[in-house]
């Protein structure tokens, strides 16, 4: 499989109080052409700051990209120009949030704002535009597209404005969708139809997924590789039968221990001990040491090079250093 996009040493930091925050330090990864990704981890460990980064939408004045590479299709997004970046978002990358009213106009209907994103990227009339977009609504479920299209965001349920989200996000044929998050606000059921939904259209325009999300769960239903981020470094990555099967760094352990099972007996589920260090602080050795049970005297003095175990595996842990090289 032939790489869609590949992260190379990226590092996104931030400046507050005279202080730099590392919120993302230093990450490699790649998504091949098809292929469904899940970035994973609790909150703050640099997730949507990744996302951020691709999308070009860095907070700023405060953040910056201060080094690496973000390749999209041969091409490296951060040679690009704000203009040629702004053709770039929509077209060829495309993006859905957690929440989706604050990502939709409230003031203009459904057809307004799914035709003007046609128009802009696609160079199509009106309407054909139009047309498009009644298509794009009667795919992800709408029994009744024109009469959605004159709707207002206001009068859909979270569900609803979620598959106009994923309509608008895929209207353009992306290379590249990224969800953020795009089930934690619907309930459990929509959450299936919204990931089912995903799915299909992602088999359908052979476009490929970054799932960032902190739910497990979810990440079984559409994921096939899984990156493990903490404290805006990759711990792990492995295929999704990989992770669940055999997790190798401590904190994907504990991620998944803390998972509720309907399987076998019910038990007390486990806690990863402490918290996720503060932004900005500096910390020598391993950036999970102080969380973790197996830390011996090297954690707290170096940090751990991310190890590749083998061609779809890698862990940034000594518990494996003298396994393999390092990447």
């Amino acid at each position: 499989m032939s790489n869609l996009l590949e992260i190379k040493n990226l590092r996104t930091h931030f400046v507050k109080n005279k202080r730099i925050i590392r919120a993302v330090d230093g990450i490699d990864f790649q998504i091949g052409k098809g292929e469904t990704i899940a970035l994973v981890g609790e909150s703050g460990c640099g997730k949507s700051m990744t996302s951020l980064s691709i999308m070009g939408l860095v907070p700023s004045p405060g953040g910056k990209i201060v080094e690496g590479e973000i390749i999209l299709d041969g091409v490296n997004l951060l040679d690009l120009t704000e203009k040629e970046m702004y053709g770039v978002r929509g077209k060829d990358i495309a993006m859905i949030f957690q929440e989706p009213m604050t990502s939709l106009n409230p003031v203009l209907t459904i057809g307004d704002q799914l035709t003007s994103v046609i128009i802009h990227h696609l160079k199509l009339s009106k309407k054909e535009a139009n047309l498009r977009a009644i298509e794009m609504l009667e795919l992800v479920g709408f029994s009744d597209p024109t009469k959605m299209m004159k709707n207002y965001p206001h009068r859909l349920s979270g569900g609803m404005r979620q598959r106009v989200m994923i309509a608008m996000a895929m209207s353009c044929n992306p290379k590249l969708l990224i969800a953020d998050e795009p089930t934690t606000a619907l309930d459990v059921t929509i959450q299936a139809q919204v990931l089912e939904l995903m799915k299909e259209l992602s088999k359908r325009f052979s476009t490929s997924i970054l799932l960032i999300t902190h739910d497990l769960g979810v990440v079984s239903e559409l994921a096939e590789r899984v990156v493990v981020m903490y404290a805006g470094q990759i711990v792990e990555i492995a295929t999704i039968e990989d992770l669940f099967d055999d997790p190798l760094h401590p904190y994907t352990i504990g991620l998944i221990n803390s998972v509720p099972s309907i399987e076998g007996e019910i038990k007390r589920l486990q806690s990863i001990e402490g918290n996720v260090p503060a932004p900005g602080s500096i910390i020598q050795g391993c950036k999970f040491a102080a969380r973790c049970s197996h830390a011996f005297d090297r954690c707290w003095i170096e940090e751990p090079d991310l190890l590749l175990m083998d061609d779809s595996r890698a862990v940034r842990c000594f518990l494996y250093d003298d396994e393999e090289a390092n990447v």
